[in-house]
């Protein structure tokens, strides 16, 4: 009738399951919020741990790279909204540095990220240099 093996492997996996989602519904506390706390929609508290509000770079990153993160954007062409967000601390989009913290704007149109990805297309590709350029060659904003 019915395959034993395969029924006790639905359940162990169910099973597992339940326990790697803490069983009975106990609610997770994320870092950020205090005892009693406890955020009323957990769809909500899932997302904001999935995206980034804020990036701190690190060593060997670039904007490109910061921009295709999963957690970011999910695509390194809309590097320049990155760039435009944090204009305050980013001189040279070839120059950041690690330790710096990056806002990630999250309300974003499609033609803004259509115009993100056209200026990247349009950025001459990377010379290496130490000091931010006076004259940026695409006037990104």
């Amino acid at each position: 009738m019915f395959n034993t093996k395969k029924i006790y492997c639905l359940f162990a996996f169910v099973a597992l399951g339940a326990l790697s989602t803490g069983c009975a519904g106990n609610k997770q506390i994320s870092s950020t919020q205090m005892p009693g706390e406890g955020s009323s929609d957990q769809a909500t508290a899932k997302s904001s741990l999935k995206h980034a509000d804020h990036y701190v770079v690190k060593r060997h990153d670039t904007l490109w790279a910061i921009a295709g993160k999963s957690s970011v954007y999910g695509d390194p062409f809309e590097w320049p909204l990155l760039f435009k967000a944090n204009r305050d601390k980013i001189q040279d989009p070839d120059l950041i540095y690690p330790k710096q913290k990056f806002s990630v704007v999250r309300t974003v149109t499609s033609a803004e990220k259509a115009k993100a990805e056209e200026l990247a297309d349009q950025t001459p590709k990377y010379q290496p240099h130490d000091k931010p350029k006076e004259k940026l060659a695409v006037s990104y904003f």
